[in-house]
């Protein structure tokens, strides 16, 4: 079940597992522990000079973060929705398919590149050929040019 504008997450192999994590641990950091520890900071620096209440150390800051944070999730009543799904595998038959389109396209690519080759080698025959023409008769005039002193 899609609800609105979700979007789907592939992650494969070794390295997609290594980025999720990486991934994690810094928003762990940049949205449960750095605001713990501006907690903890604040706590200290002005409740307990102005309430004279007791030092707190970063994890109480945690759990008052957690608790801020726990109260304005339920004050604002919107859900959020992570889904998690493995795309389908294919069946024996779309695989039989896959496979002859995978070998038709290996026949065109040979066929493309032996038509390349010709193509190569037709050219390479029309330039050869080309200047034997234009070679000869510029003999031929020489030869003529040549008789006639």
């Amino acid at each position: 079940m899609r609800k609105g504008n979700t979007k789907i997450i592939e992650i494969a192999g070794i390295r997609g597992l290594l980025t999720v994590l990486f991934i994690g641990v810094c928003l762990a950091a940049g949205f449960i522990m750095f605001p713990a520890k501006v907690l903890m900071y604040l706590w200290n620096t002005y409740v307990t000079n102005y309430l004279a209440l007791s030092h707190i150390n970063i994890w109480q800051g945690l759990l008052l973060w957690a608790a801020i944070a726990l109260t304005c999730y339920i004050a604002n009543g919107k859900r959020f929705l992570v889904s998690c799904y493995e795309p389908p595998q294919l069946n024996e038959e779309e695989m039989k398919i896959l496979m002859e389109r995978i070998k038709i396209q290996a026949k065109a690519r040979k066929l493309n590149a032996m038509l390349m080759k010709q193509s190569a080698d037709i050219k390479e025959i029309t330039v050869v050929n080309e200047e034997n023409n234009n070679a000869e008769p510029q003999n031929s005039t020489e030869n003529t040019n040549e008789n006639k002193s």
